[in-house]
Order: structure tokens, then C-alpha cells, then sequence
């Protein structure tokens, strides 16, 4: 019969919540540590503090949820294994920011017993790893970590089934706390790696920042598409037959954002170029997602009447599935707007809160429909399949003019030019006239 442990989770953000819900669904308890007020309070209501998923089911089952002890403070009883699960955000530098890190390693070091592990379930950025040995306390023999390969939307669905399970380990590693490692995070259905830490954290950098290149490249193909009058979603199709580069993760857009794809990107270029090398590709791929974003912005400026009217800005979390809002490209573009003295209103089933306090000019109401009526150009900036569900035969009466940017190829493009809108989307041909000398000013 497989152990059943006592867990310490450090942090309640994607990554400790998926963690600590996905340890107590396999029958560990689990002391959840947060320090941040609002997430601690709704975790002690019996509420999750993020929307996710799968997690809220999960967390309502009264058996799960009862293994799971949220509290401000690491708590002085023997733990079996410490993860720690905070964030590494950029900082102003476009570098991680591991200040939240050396508090929780700090902190949790008087607390870890002899031979207990220690786990970094955290994003680090190659060539952490003097500091986190240092912050930890010194002793790497048990000092582990367990890059996350969480995409938000399905991140306990990640956690329960993952891809791969990668563990980093420091020179001499102690076999038996490997070993509970192993037990704790391993899986029998998916590749087990143990790696140096180096290899984990190159492991981890490395598959997003291609992600992210990936994306880039798709977006540059829409925009050629644009051009030329060409849809890129047949262009991708005919591409992805190619067994060498495949069809996934190549969905065009006005670019990407969220917590992990813009960060690595920088990160790994920013770890080069400490190493006295240009990295080429990485730093493209930022530049490129940011000027697509300005495109897009461009894009809908155009489409106004003199370039001036109100913007309904459709999903405001960086991808459908969410609440996040970090980096949201939607965000960006409602900011790029503003800064030209656009009024935008925006509307998001999940995150509109979240894109209110990050971007206090943005307007956000509670439904689509609010959103919509008065409005010149509706945007679709999130792929909820909310939106592709709404009565948009009764909403086009209500907006000042019937025109739709579809930034995520959600919507039946026929099917709403048969409506009487003036449809454009990503990629496609047919997009509404667009006035090149406007379009050629910079947001």
C-alpha cells in the first residue's frame, strides 16, 4: 500500500494549489502555507482563491479539502518533504524575481528536520543555484528541485497526469530522500528524469521559451496572411502535416501572454547574455510579441471612425481558463488604447477583477452585453466559448457600429458577415479597410 505523508506546501498561488490539491486527492495531508491575506482567508472559508479548472470540484470534496491545512505560518510538527511553490515574477529589469523564494527558504529552514527533502517546485532562473543552497541553509545533499509543466486551465489535471517529472538534484544527492522524492512526485504513466539541477532549470526555461517561439512564428505567419490575402489556419494546417514540426502549439493570435512564457523568454535570454552570449532567437521572440501586440492595436484604431469610439474588449485574462491576467495581451492592447484616449470597456467571466486592479484606466463591467452596447468595435481578446455562444443578432443592434476583430479566431467569420457585421480576425483574409497612413502610427 502505498505511504501516505505529511506534507508542508509553501505557497497557494497556481502552482501550490495544484500541488497541495493534487498530494491530498492521492490521500497526503498537507499543511498549505500563504502569507498573502486574501488568498489565506478565502482558503480558510473553504473557498480557492484563483479560478481553475477541476480545482474547485476537487477542493469542495469534503474529504480532500480536509487534508489540506491553510495557515500563515510553517507550523512546527515533523513534515515528511517541504515543497516550496512561490512565485518568481520579473522583475523591473526583465530578470526573476527571487525575493519571495529567499523569504520562503529562510523561513522554512528552521523547521525541516534531519533528512527531510526539501523540494523547489518554483521557476528558477540557470544559475540559481549558489543562492537557493545558500538560502536553504547550506546542505544540498536534500535540497531538490521539481520544475512544474502546469498550463493554467488544466493545471491539476497536469499535476494528477503529467507529461514528464523532472528532478533536479545537487552533487551527492541523499539516496533516501531521493527516494521519497521519487514516491511523492514520480509517476508510472510518463517519463522520470533525474537530472542536475542546471539540466532541470535549462529543462524547464528551455520548453518555454520554444513554446513561446512557436507562437511567434505562428503569429508572424497570420500576419503575412493578413497581407496577402491568405488564411493562416490553412497555412498551419498544411505545415503541421510535416511530422517534423507538427500542429500543436501553433495558434495565431495577437500574442501571448501569462505568468511563464514572456518570463522564461527573458530570463534565458538574460542568462546568455550574463554569459557573454547573444541570444538571437529568445530576444526575437519578445520583440515580436510585443509588436504584434501594437499591430493589433494599430488594427482597431483603424477600424474606428476617425479614429475615435469606444472598444468592447472581450476577455481580459491571457487565455481562456483563467483568472490570471499577467501579461495579458488583451491588457496590453486596452493600455495601448487608452494611452491614445480610446475609452475601453472590458468584459471577462473570470478575471475582470483581476484587470480592474491591474489596470485601474480600464473600465470592466459585469456581462458582455454591458460591454457591447454603445460600442464601435467589439474585440475579441480571450477564447472564452462564452463568447462564441452569445446572441450576436440581438447584441449588433446595440453597438454604435457592427464591427467585430476577432484576435483568437473564435467566431464563424460567414456567419457573422451573413449578421451584418464587418468581421476581421487574425489571420484572414477580408478584414475591414483599413487606413494605411493611420495604421502607420505607433500606439
Amino acid at each position: 500500500m502505498p505511504r501516505k505523508y505529511h506534507l508542508t506546501v509553501v505557497g497557494a498561488g497556481y502552482v501550490g494549489l495544484a500541488t497541495a490539491i493534487g498530494l491530498a486527492s492521492r490521500g497526503h495531508s498537507i499543511d498549505l502555507v500563504e502569507v498573502r491575506n486574501d488568498r489565506l482567508g478565502a482558503l480558510q472559508a473553504g473557498q480557492l482563491p484563483i479560478h481553475e479548472p477541476g480545482m474547485d470540484a476537487a477542493f469542495a470534496n469534503p474529504e480532500i479539502r480536509g487534508r489540506i491545512r491553510p495557515g500563515a505560518l510553517i507550523p512546527d510538527e515533523p513534515s515528511d518533504a517541504v515543497l516550496i511553490c512561490v512565485g518568481t515574477p520579473m522583475d523591473e529589469n526583465g530578470r526573476s524575481d527571487l525575493r519571495q523564494l529567499q523569504g520562503a527558504l529562510e523561513a522554512a529552514r528552521p523547521h525541516i528536520r534531519a533528512g527531510v527533502p526539501l523540494v523547489i517546485r518554483s521557476t528558477l532562473p540557470a544559475g540559481s543555484s549558489e543562492s537557493i543552497v545558500r538560502w536553504s541553509g547550506g546542505d544540498s545533499s536534500r535540497l531538490f528541485t521539481n520544475p512544474e509543466f502546469l498550463a493554467q486551465g488544466r493545471a491539476l489535471e497536469d499535476f494528477l497526469a503529467p507529461s514528464r517529472v523532472v528532478i533536479g538534484t545537487f552533487p551527492g544527492p541523499d539516496a533516501q530522500a531521493l527516494s521519497v522524492v521519487e514516491d511523492l512526485l514520480g509517476s508510472d504513466t510518463c517519463p522520470v528524469m533525474v537530472v542536475s539541477v542546471i539540466e532541470a532549470d535549462l529543462i524547464k526555461n528551455g520548453s518555454n521559451a520554444y513554446l513561446a517561439l512557436k507562437l511567434s512564428y505562428a503569429n508572424e505567419l497570420a500576419v503575412l496572411c493578413e497581407e496577402l490575402g491568405a488564411d493562416v489556419i490553412t497555412v498551419i494546417d498544411g505545415i503541421g502535416l510535416d511530422p517534423r514540426l507538427g500542429r500543436g502549439y501553433m495558434r495565431p493570435s495577437f500574442g501571448f501572454g501569462g505568468s511563464c512564457l514572456p518570463k522564461d523568454l527573458r530570463s534565458i535570454t538574460n542568462v546568455g547574455r550574463d554569459l557573454g552570449l547573444e541570444m538571437h532567437v529568445t530576444s526575437a521572440a519578445s520583440d515580436a510579441n510585443d509588436a504584434h501586440q501594437r499591430r493589433f492595436a494599430r488594427r482597431i484604431v483603424a477600424a474606428l471612425e476617425s479614429g475615435k469610439g469606444r472598444v468592447a474588449m472581450l476577455g481580459l485574462a491571457f487565455k481562456a481558463g483563467t483568472d490570471d491576467v499577467r501579461s495579458s495581451p488583451s491588457l496590453r492592447v486596452a493600455e495601448l488604447l487608452l494611452g491614445r484616449g480610446i475609452e475601453v470597456v472590458g468584459y471577462d467571466p473570470h478575471a475582470g477583477m483581476n484587470a480592474a486592479a491591474a489596470l485601474p484606466g480600464l473600465r470592466v463591467v459585469a456581462t458582455a452585453a454591458e460591454a457591447l452596447q454603445g460600442s464601435s468595435v467589439a474585440v475579441i481578446g480571450t477564447e472564452w466559448p462564452e463568447f462564441r455562444q452569445l446572441d450576436w443578432r440581438a447584441l449588433g443592434p446595440t453597438m454604435a457600429s457592427q464591427v467585430v476583430i476577432d484576435g483568437r479566431r473564435l467566431l464563424d467569420g460567414p456567419a457573422m458577415t451573413a449578421l451584418g457585421f464587418s468581421y476581421a480576425a487574425v489571420g484572414a483574409a477580408g478584414v475591414p479597410q483599413i487606413n494605411r497612413t493611420r495604421q502607420s502610427a505607433r500606439p
